[in-house]
C-alpha cells in the first residue's frame, strides 16, 4: 500500500457541492452527439470490425476467466504497451436510455436513513441553507466585481429536495437522481482517522485493508445501504484505508454498475459541465458514515439492441490502426494496465444514454510520475473505443 495525503477536504467540498449543485439537465439539442474521431483510418477500422474472427478469440465465449494481455502496438515514435488482465465480456451489451427514478419517495428515504430515533422532516431547513449559501456567495462575487462563482454540477432530474433526520443521521434526496447520507458521530471518527493515517489500497487485492473487516466487507455494507435507493452494485475507482488507534475505516469513490457493466469513471479533474454518475462514501465496521451520490438513482426507459460487442482481440487491431495513422499518440514507457468494458454516458434530451465502450488506460499515478519526470504531456493515457463500431469516442 502507498501513503496518500488525506482527502478529507476534498470530500467535505464534494458534500457541500452535493447540496448546492443545480440538478437541472443542461439544454442539449437532440442532434448533440458524442464527438467521435473521423480520419483516414475509418475504412480500415470498419474492415477490422466486419472481419469474422476465430471463435476462440470472440467475445461472449463460455470461458469467463480473465485473459492476460502483454503486447506492444504501433511503430516508430507512437507505440503503446498493454499489460492488463482483461475479463471475458458478454457477446452482446445493449445501449440503454435512463431517466430520473420515480420510485424514490419519503418511505424509501426513511429506509435509507435507517433512523435510530424520532424522524424529522428538515426539507425546508435544507432549502433555506442552500439559499443562504447562494446569497453569501453572490454578495462576495458582487464585492469582488466578478461573475458567479457558485459551483453547479450538471445533472438530470429536477430541483426537488426531501430531507430527513433523527438528530444524528441525515439523509437528503435531491432531483430524484442523487442523494446524501451522514452519520455525524461516525463521520467525525472517520475524519480523525484520515487525518492520522491514510493509505491507498490496491483494488485488485481481494484481502485489501484489515482482515477483520476488509475493503470487500466495506463495499458489501455500502451496497446494502445503497440498495434502498435502487443501486444494487458499484465499481470502486479508488479506496483508502484510514486508521487511528483501534479505529479504522475506508474512503471509497465509486460508480454504479448497470446490468453487470460499470459506468465509466471520470479520471482526474471532473468536468462539472458533463454528467458523471458517481459517488463517495466512508464506511467502517460500525456502519456507513457518509455517502454522496450524483446522477446514480436512475431507471431504464428504453433499450437499443447491439448486434455484437468487439472482442479485445479486435480492439487491439483497431488501436494499431489508429496508432499507424496518427490518430493516437502514445508512449511505450508506461504500460496501459487496465482494459475493461464500461458504459460511456452521453446526455440526450434530459436523459442519459449508456453506450458500451472499451476503456484502456494507464495507472493514473504512473502517468503523472512519468509526465513529471519527462516534462511530457503530449501523449494519450486514457482511451475510450466504441465497443460496437470501433470508433474513438474520447481520449485524454
Amino acid at each position: 500500500m502507498k501513503k496518500k495525503k488525506a482527502k478529507t477536504g476534498i470530500l467535505l467540498f464534494m458534500s457541500l457541492v452535493l447540496l448546492t449543485a443545480c440538478q437541472k439537465a443542461p439544454e442539449v439539442s437532440g442532434d448533440d452527439e458524442i464527438l467521435r474521431a473521423k480520419g483516414p483510418s475509418e475504412d480500415a477500422v470498419e474492415a477490422v470490425v466486419n472481419e469474422e474472427e476465430p471463435s476462440e478469440t470472440s467475445a461472449g465465449t463460455e470461458d469467463t476467466a480473465a485473459e492476460t494481455v502483454s503486447v506492444v502496438l504501433g511503430s516508430g515514435d507512437s507505440r503503446m504497451k498493454i499489460e492488463a488482465e482483461v475479463a471475458a465480456v458478454p457477446d452482446v451489451v445493449n445501449t440503454l436510455t435512463m431517466q430520473a427514478g420515480n420510485s424514490l419517495d419519503e418511505e424509501a428515504l426513511k429506509n435509507f436513513l435507517d433512523p435510530q430515533g424520532e424522524v424529522k422532516d428538515i426539507t425546508e431547513e435544507v432549502l433555506a441553507a442552500e439559499e443562504t449559501e447562494r446569497q453569501r456567495v453572490a454578495e462576495i462575487d458582487e464585492k469582488l466585481g466578478q461573475e458567479s462563482s457558485m459551483v453547479e454540477m450538471a445533472g438530470v432530474g429536477d430541483d426537488s429536495r426531501l430531507a430527513l433526520t433523527d438528530g444524528n443521521r441525515k439523509a437528503v434526496l435531491f432531483g430524484k437522481t442523487g442523494s446524501s447520507y451522514e452519520d455525524a458521530l461516525l463521520l467525525e471518527k472517520c475524519y480523525a482517522a484520515a487525518n492520522k493515517e491514510e493509505q491507498e489500497l490496491d483494488l485488485k487485492d481481494a484481502e485489501a485493508g484489515d482482515p477483520s473487516f476488509s475493503l470487500q466487507d466495506a463495499k458489501a455494507l455500502l451496497i446494502r445501504k445503497l440498495s434502498f435507493l435502487g443501486v444494487e452494485d458499484v465499481w470502486l475507482s479508488n479506496a483508502y484505508f484510514c486508521k487511528q488507534d483501534d479505529f479504522f475505516c475506508y474512503q471509497m469513490q465509486f460508480s454504479p454498475v448497470v446490468d453487470g457493466i460499470p459506468i465509466a469513471y471520470s479520471f482526474g479533474q471532473q468536468d462539472i459541465t458533463e454528467v458523471h454518475p458517481d459517488g463517495i462514501a466512508w464506511v467502517c465496521e460500525e456502519g456507513v458514515a457518509n455517502i454522496g451520490l450524483w446522477n446514480c438513482c436512475m431507471e431504464q426507459v428504453s433499450v437499443e439492441e447491439n448486434e455484437k460487442i468487439l472482442s479485445f482481440h479486435k480492439v487491439q487491431e483497431v488501436l494499431e490502426t489508429y496508432l499507424n495513422d496518427g490518430s493516437l499518440q502514445c508512449v511505450e514507457e508506461v504500460p496501459f494496465s487496465t482494459a475493461e468494458l464500461v458504459y460511456y454516458v452521453n446526455l440526450k434530451d434530459g436523459k442519459l444514454e449508456l453506450a458500451p465502450v472499451w476503456n484502456i488506460h494507464m495507472d493514473l499515478g504512473e502517468y503523472v510520475e512519468y509526465a513529471g519526470e519527462t516534462g511530457r504531456s503530449d501523449f494519450i493515457w486514457n482511451i475510450y473505443v466504441d465497443a460496437v463500431t470501433g470508433e474513438l469516442v474520447m481520449t485524454q
